[in-house]
């Protein structure tokens, strides 16, 4: 048994925000630290508050792991001259592990006799180490912000004023020092309402005793113990003390939940109110107001009826008169809605036409102009989408254009200039007030849809062609300038944008060719940039092949498959995302069952190669050999040539109906595809025994090319589906 680790490190608050990546951090900087200090432990864990940051380590080991490590050296025959003298390269393979030339021993590899050196490390006891694992811990910590305080030149996301370390119950022995704060056994209650010093003798210790102090330390014990699950508990149950119930869908009442949880250490409740007027205001202006600015949760009637006048606060201390608390709390809501009211006011005088215009003196950037630019280039980009996707729609084309033009209008508006987290839904509200088109003011909304990972999709087809057309011209906009993301780093977001462009067309359908429509999008903008067209054409089809790869890999798919669907068809493959996610999962279907499938990868991937091959031969003495039904020998090919004839006409019937399809509503596309897959598949029987029949690379050239020319016609069955070339074979069980 090992004894229990006890360490907080005690801070001015840290930013909501930063608390979960902090936390987290905290977990694996410990794990690496341990592990290099070679201590081991038996459990591990982090919690924290705005005001600490916790670890608790159970059954840390009370001594470091002995260390029997074997070091090779350099060769034998190099680290000893003729007469055998060591060289420098003996003598400093020596000196690097603080031996003489002569401790050191041989050993046979398979590279020939080296000199080896094995080095012995039994260990120290934890408490002699355990200072530099706390420190590189410490240090350790990546935080998006750090400072300096004082006149010490340490750095960390907030200024430290204590440090607990208590090992097996015990202060560390040698008055050890970090950031000049002695690592002692005190730690500190609530701010406000127990601010005074006290000790504690081990984690069960300090979980009570901080409890008895006003503050609750663990997060989320995932068994309803914590602060998330009381911040939880307690706007629900004031919520139904007000006849209410919480305003938001129960994904948002989990984040609010929380980043509230990471702005107290006592979470209480209050229940607050503001004046009825402002309910004349969307509703998302109050929700807005409640949850994004003040983390206040905003409350409706029973059973989804509108707003009610009243929403909750969350405080960090239990005063004497709580309505105290709501009265402030609704004093700052107050001011912030009679910001919005007047906003609100004021905008509805201005036409939303008026708004757009304005777009013209508003800078999108530098090097490509005004937003008014912009709009002007998507939405000629919006309208060549609709007609390759509904062509002839005319009132379609028309409900579009309208959308795209209005689509940034409210961004000059009061109200998005006050909340920016509102850009969209009010243009939104504004188009309805105008009595424009529902279907057009709905689409000035759902045109930023999804807004990230895991957002909701428009529903309409006139929202999701609009964001389509404003991303790509985004995305070609800045790859065009070189922003092209790499690591970590995407401060446009471009990702994000490519993303959200693969998602809406796999939500709708939409069977549009990503190449072309980028080179529609670039159009417009060649002459802003300083490479010339095949550069940046390269560049943006690059970063949206990579992301259609992403794209398709999300959910678990092989490696090897998605790459195999992306280069068919000559390295097209990707440009249509809807057909490509159609095709992987045709070939993850047969890829289920490996005895079928990895003999049938074989056999085509062995076509493939040979194709490609005598390509790179055959092509440059007269071009792509041609297939001629007279030159058949022998029986093998004869019967791959009457097998081909029939399955290509199959696979004819199959996708003759989809060739001119234009939306992929109802899966047609997978299914037609499984069933090519089966066409195909069916071939091998008579692939494989031409194989074994008759000798492709014949001496006789007219020969030779027309049996390389009908394994193409094999390779132009499947080549459209998927490169059998980029297959690998599935790993074997290494158990």
């Amino acid at each position: 048994m090992g004894k229990e680790l006890l360490f907080e490190i005690g801070t001015e608050e840290i930013p909501s925000v930063y608390m979960t990546g902090m936390l987290d951090a905290l977990r694996e900087c410990a794990k690496a630290a341990f592990g290099e200090a070679r201590l081991e432990f038996s459990g591990l864990s982090v919690c924290g508050t705005p005001r600490r940051l916790v670890l608790h380590v159970a059954d840390l080991a009370e001594h470091q792991k002995p260390l029997s490590e074997e070091l090779l050296g350099p060769p034998v025959s190099a680290a000893f001259d003729k007469d055998g003298n060591p060289t420098k390269a003996a003598l400093g393979f020596a000196r690097t592990n603080g031996v003489e030339v002569g401790d050191l021993a041989r050993r046979d590899t398979p590279k020939g006799e080296r000199l080896m050196f094995m080095k012995e490390d039994a260990g120290e006891k934890t408490q002699e180490v355990l200072y530099d694992s706390l420190l590189k811990i410490l240090f350790g910590l990546p935080s998006p912000k750090s400072m300096r305080w004082g006149a010490g030149l340490n750095t960390f996301v907030r200024p430290v004023h204590w440090l607990l370390v208590l090992l097996g119950g015990q202060p560390l022995p040698g008055g050890n020092y970090l950031m000049s704060l002695n690592l002692g056994n005190k730690t500190r209650g609530h701010r406000f309402m127990a601010p005074e010093e006290f000790e504690v003798t081990g984690y069960a210790d300090y979980l009570t005793k901080l409890r008895a102090h006003k503050v609750e330390p663990i997060v989320d014990d995932g068994a309803g113990e914590g602060r998330i699950p009381l911040v939880r508990r307690g706007v629900e149950e004031a919520a139904e003390a007000a006849g209410a119930e919480l305003a938001a869908n129960v994904e948002g009442v989990e984040r609010l939940v929380e980043k509230v949880a990471h702005l107290v250490e006592w979470p209480v409740p209050v229940t607050c109110r503001f004046e009825e007027r402002f309910l004349d205001l969307p509703e998302e202006v109050i929700i807005t107001t409640l949850e994004a600015h003040q983390r206040c949760f905003a409350l409706r009637k029973k059973g989804g009826g509108p707003l009610a006048a009243e929403f909750i606060g969350v405080s960090n201390t239990e005063a004497k008169d709580m309505a105290v608390v709501g009265e402030g709390y609704a004093r700052v809501v107050r001011a912030r809605l009679e910001d919005a009211e007047f906003y609100w006011r004021q905008d509805l005088k201005t036409p939303l036409d008026d708004m757009a215009e304005k777009l013209k003196g508003v800078v999108y950037h530098p090097r490509l102009g005004t937003s008014w630019e912009k709009v002007e280039r998507f939405r000629a980009l919006a309208a060549w989408i609709a007609g390759e996707i509904f062509p002839g729609d005319e009132a379609f084309a028309s409900r579009v254009d309208e959308a795209a033009r209005l689509s940034k209008a409210d961004l000059t508006s009061g109200m998005v200039y006050e909340f920016p987290e509102l850009q969209g839904r009010m243009g939104s509200r504004y188009a309805e007030r105008a009595g424009i088109d529902p279907e057009v003011a709905r689409a000035v909304f759902e045109h930023y849809l999804p807004r990230g990972e895991g957002d909701a999709l428009p529903l309409g087809d006139v929202g999701a062609i609009v964001g389509l057309a404003d991303r790509m011209d985004t995305l070609a906009g800045m790859i065009g300038l070189g922003y092209v993301p790499s690591g970590s780093e995407d401060p446009y977001a471009l990702r994000r944008a490519a993303n959200a462009v693969i998602q809406v067309l796999q939500w709708g359908g939409y069977r549009l060719s990503l190449a072309g429509c980028a080179e529609r999008a670039l159009e417009p903008l060649l002459e802003k940039f300083k490479d010339d067209k095949e550069t940046v054409s390269g560049r943006l089809a690059g970063f949206l092949r990579s992301r259609v790869a992403a794209g398709l890999s999300r959910g678990g798919a092989r490696a090897d498959l998605v790459e195999a669907v992306l280069s068919s068809g000559g390295g097209a493959g990707w440009r249509d995302p809807v057909d490509a996610a159609a095709r992987l999962g045709a070939i993850e279907t047969m890829a289920a069952s490996a005895e079928t499938f990895e003999p049938l990868a074989t056999t085509f991937k062995r076509v493939s190669n040979i194709i490609r091959q005598a390509g790179e031969v055959e092509a440059p003495g007269g071009g792509a050999p041609e297939f001629s039904g007279e030159l058949l020998a022998d029986e093998g090919e004869r019967a791959l040539a009457e097998a081909i004839e029939g399955c290509a006409g199959e696979i004819g019937e199959i996708m003759s109906p989809l060739r001119e399809l234009r939306r992929d509503g109802e899966g047609s596309l997978g299914r037609a595809y499984a069933g090519v897959m089966e066409k195909v598949a069916a071939l091998r029987p008579v692939v494989d025994r031409f194989f074994d029949e008759v000798l492709v690379m014949a001496e006789d050239e007219k020969l030779r090319r027309n049996r390389l020319a009908l394994l193409g016609r094999v390779g132009a069955l499947f080549a459209p589906v998927a490169d059998f070339s980029k297959i690998q074979g599935r790993p074997k069980d290494s158990s």
